[in-house]
């Protein structure tokens, strides 16, 4: 019974009947990461440091995943916890303005004598995937799911605080990544459709003033539209991502063998190294990973309909929704079917916040499955 299971913080492993479909690829894409990290960093400065953080950070990220595996995810449906977490991501998304730019942008927390940096808005995703699972959930217990001012009102609160905080720095990116976790929570609820239409128009409105109103952005819209305009400016990365990935053929040049990622591909170990993959490994590799990253859907889903009640399918779909479409960004930048966002590519990419967030949100999903299934035997 879900009340027994709840009675303890740490769930008896035994008691569990955790998806290892799940916890498998998630480990093969961490060392699959790993590998590719190492190959697509090889003509940096120093490539080890690349190599060695991302491994430091796959150890923490998986120790994560281990132990909120076991953690009850009903733990986490609690207001002091929920707003304590959000008030520690504000509080680090404020944070980040008092440290120098980098690239440009306040998105860091650099602590340059310990050689460690931290992306807040990274926390950010899984902190509104957290609150909203506990607010629709008990709006659904309510029935006050189709009350816009008792529901939708507050939740658009949260977004918003998240969301201009991140834009701030400046990120759209990761803002868009927020508003797609909370439409696709919101409808997994079963909030009203009336609402979700009704936000759409607004949406739509606000990103294109995002876009129309910052220069910088709308010539990456124009250059998205026609990369050779401009081919050794604002179109180069574009160009140079479709290069590797069309240079890579059927079975690729072989792992280690890429030639763009030699100081002609910009960040080939984070935002680009899908066009590495694609180079090295072919369309066949290509295919496989995107192949991989559908069955991580899958079983996300599939976590997410046999979740023995309301919170745990909020939080399933949360998460695996998080997971899925920035996987689906920054596959779409890499091919140039969207602008360039500066997404990295879930449990692939260089990128020690991203890899160790998404792995402690993969824990809570397993946690999730694992009481569905435990459910499930027992009826």
């Amino acid at each position: 019974m879900a009340t027994h299971i709840r009675q303890n913080l740490l769930t008896p492993f035994e008691e569990l009947r955790w998806d290892l479909w799940l916890a498998a690829t998630a480990v093969a894409l961490v060392i699959f990461g790993v590998v590719m990290v190492y190959s697509a960093s090889v003509a940096a400065k120093n490539p080890s440091r690349f190599l060695i953080a991302q491994i430091a950070w796959a150890v923490l990220g998986l120790a994560a995943m281990a132990v909120l595996q076991r953690v009850d995810y009903h733990r986490y449906a609690r207001p002091a916890f929920v707003y304590g977490f959000l008030a520690f991501c504000v509080a680090l998304l404020l944070v980040v303005f008092l440290f120098p730019r980098v690239n440009g942008a306040h998105r860091w927390i650099v602590f340059r004598s310990l050689g460690i940096s931290g992306q807040p808005s990274e926390l950010a995703k899984l902190a509104l995937i957290l609150f909203l699972g506990w607010f629709l959930s008990d709006r659904h217990r309510f029935k006050e799911l189709g009350n816009f001012m008792a529901t939708i009102a507050p939740a658009l609160v949260v977004l918003g605080v998240l969301a201009a905080l991140i834009l701030k720095q400046p990120d759209l990116g990761t803002t868009l990544m927020l508003g797609v976790i909370f439409v696709a929570m919101l409808f997994a609820a079963g909030v009203p459709l009336k609402h979700l239409y009704g936000m759409a128009p607004v949406a739509a409105v606000a990103g294109v003033l995002l876009i129309m109103k910052v220069a910088w952005r709308l010539d990456r819209v124009k250059v998205f539209l026609d990369p050779e305009s401009d081919p050794l400016g604002k179109g180069y990365q574009p160009l140079q991502s479709l290069i590797a990935v069309g240079s890579g053929g059927v079975n690729g040049q072989g792992f280690g063998l890429g030639k763009q990622k030699l100081s002609f591909l910009p960040a080939p170990q984070s935002d680009y190294i899908f066009a590495v993959i694609s180079e090295e490994l072919g369309l066949t590799g290509a295919v496989s990973l995107v192949l991989v990253i559908g069955f991580l859907l899958w079983r996300g889903l599939r976590a997410a309909h046999h979740a023995p009640d309301k919170l745990g399918n909020l939080l399933a779909v949360g998460v695996t929704t998080a997971i899925v479409t920035q996987a689906f960004f920054n596959i779409s930048v890499a091919l140039n079917l969207l602008p360039s966002k500066g997404i990295t590519l879930p449990l692939v990419s260089a990128g020690g916040t991203s890899l160790f967030v998404t792995l402690a949100a993969i824990g809570i999903l397993l946690n999730v499955s694992g009481q569905g299934a435990t459910e499930r035997k027992r009826d």
